[in-house]
């Protein structure tokens, strides 16, 4: 599916595309910029590609290295971008249908030819966010299935029944060669999901999802195999692709929109107490229709911000997509910018087109030059046809990832089963429904002391040999109370949050120590090095001496 040949690529070119959108982004050691993103007939559709620029001084984004393009009725979208901690270039695309997540790895993405490896399937579902590298070593994939209905026209001949609709997690111990899947959180409203995962204290893993009302959160005590129930984040937001990470320097950065009357007021806000409060931002793009920030952060502190404006999907003709600014930009900052609230750095800036869509080429057969029909007289003309007229209308206007949240679903239920009940014959009823999904409308952690307590104790004993009585008589509660409340607040049992702490423990300092095994299962509470390998190796699929020796290099 990887294209690299140059002349190949031609095809892909920008007088080629109607729109774009979707960025991602990432910076080299060497100083190289890449920056990717997709596009591919009028719409979210069959025929979708993936498109890799690079640029060497952060002005022209003209060098077009490579596409990703799966031919016949499938479409690859939602690219992401991602060096890892061995300085690896990662391209991830998905596929439809198929809910398929693939990549490919450049080993030297500042050689002056890009050599890449062989394509690899990572897991089942949608991927949209980069990966979380945890302080125990493995790396975390955020993999959606998503709810059936959205992109179903898409997607239905790929839809297994085996798939749950859930924000999932991959985890990998051996950098990428092998995937497990975890566990996945299904929190109320949530749309397209888009979910990304930041480590906490105590290793709490806290991963942050898209919903119609704006970003919830859900919890994991378990490193990714059980999720809490999830509730809204308080960020707030337009139902939009949003970007939380750790930084450098341990803040949390977080690019949302604020004050928002729609996609606009794109902001970069910094915390300093794990998400808990945002006292510091700077407005990154005010326009209306900026969305989907990707971040990455240079070894010299600048945090580069890619995002999108005005794709110009959707449109009725090449005149009406003219009038959108089919823009990818950039924006330069640091640490300092932000917590000032204005650009304070001789180095830093806002708003650089990275990548701007003209004229159509006059070559290429305008995908625009059928006539397009009114709802009625389409009614009219699909009534005339004949078949299964509903799924007709959903094909020729498909819901995309901006409308779909928009759709009165109530009504268009009603109105279909009225529609139904008359035979398919009623072109007034075909034209509403037909009205309805042409055209969306455009609208404008709790805390847990007790919990709390629980974690701080089991923290500061991790390597005794306690019971669950023992924390239960610590904050003078029943032990019955004790772990029903613990597992209703957390997804898992006290047993299994012990174990996984005392295995992430064990991985750190495998990591981070050259003590033997059974020094390290002493400190972790598991006794003897022996039990200590049987609990890593039936948890982790690999043992804890191979664990060092990826990890260390050795």
């Amino acid at each position: 599916m990887l294209i690299t040949d140059k002349k190949e690529l031609e095809k892909f070119t920008d007088i080629h595309r109607v729109w774009q959108g979707i960025p991602g982004i990432e910076h080299t050691k060497g100083g190289r910029t890449f920056v990717t993103f997709y596009s591919g007939g009028t719409t979210e559709t069959f025929g979708n590609y993936v498109l890799l620029y690079k640029s060497d001084d952060e002005k022209a984004y003209s060098d077009l290295v490579a596409a990703v393009e799966k031919p016949g009725k499938f479409r690859c979208f939602d690219p992401v971008l991602w060096i890892d901690p061995l300085g690896r270039l990662w391209l991830v695309w998905n596929v439809m249908p198929g809910e398929e997540v693939w990549g490919i790895i450049c080993d030297n993405p500042d050689a002056d030819g890009l050599v890449w490896g062989e394509e690899f399937y990572i897991g089942r579902g949608v991927m949209m966010n980069k990966p979380t590298v945890l302080s125990s070593g493995e790396w975390l994939f955020s993999i959606a299935i998503w709810k059936k209905e959205l992109h179903e026209k898409l997607r239905i001949s790929g839809i297994l029944d085996t798939d749950v609709p859930r924000a999932y997690v991959y985890k990998t111990s051996d950098n990428g060669k092998t995937f497990i899947k975890l566990g996945g959180a299904d929190v109320k409203e949530r749309r397209f999901d888009e979910h990304m995962v930041i480590e906490i204290s105590g290793g709490v893993l806290a991963m942050y999802i898209r919903t119609k009302y704006g970003i919830a959160v859900s919890y994991s005590y378990d490193r990714g195999v059980t999720w809490s129930q999830g509730d809204d984040s308080g960020f707030g937001g337009p139902c939009s692709r949003f970007y939380i990470g750790r930084l450098k320097s341990g803040r949390i950065l977080l690019i949302n929109h604020v004050n928002f009357t729609g996609r606009n007021n794109l902001t970069a806000l910094l915390s300093e107490d794990d998400g808990k409060t945002f006292p510091f931002s700077i407005m990154l793009d005010e326009r209306k229709e900026v969305s989907y920030p990707d971040v990455t952060e240079s070894d010299d502190g600048y945090v580069y911000i890619t995002y999108d404006r005005e794709r110009g999907y959707g449109k009725k003709s090449l005149d009406e997509v003219y009038k959108s600014a089919r823009e990818i930009l950039i924006a330069k900052i640091t640490e300092e910018d932000i917590i000032n609230g204005a650009i304070t750095n001789e180095n830093s800036y806002l708003k650089r087109i990275a990548s701007k869509l003209g004229k159509f080429s006059e070559n290429d057969e305008n995908p625009y030059q059928e006539k397009e029909l009114s709802s009625k007289e389409l009614a009219e003309k699909l009534l005339s046809e004949g078949g299964n007229l509903i799924e007709k209308a959903f094909a020729l206007y498909p819901f995309n990832c901006t409308s779909i949240y928009d759709i009165d679903f109530k009504k268009l239920e009603t109105l279909t089963k009225r529609f139904e009940e008359t035979g398919n014959l009623d072109v007034a009823l075909l034209e509403q429904i037909i009205s309805i999904i042409r055209t969306a409308p455009k609208q404008s952690a709790n805390e847990n002391p007790t919990i709390d307590a629980i974690k701080k104790y089991i923290e500061e004993h991790i390597s005794e040999d306690f019971h669950v009585s023992d924390l239960a008589e610590s904050l003078h509660i029943s032990v019955n109370y004790f772990c029903r409340m613990f597992k209703a607040v957390t997804g898992i049992t006290v047993t299994d949050y012990c174990n996984s702490l005392r295995i992430t423990k064990a991985k750190q300092l495998l990591i981070n120590t050259n003590e033997s095994i059974n020094e390290i299962a002493q400190k972790c509470g598991f006794c003897t090095a022996a039990y200590l390998t049987e609990n890593f190796t039936r948890l982790e699929k690999i043992a804890p001496t191979e664990y060092r020796k990826i990890h260390k290099g050795e």
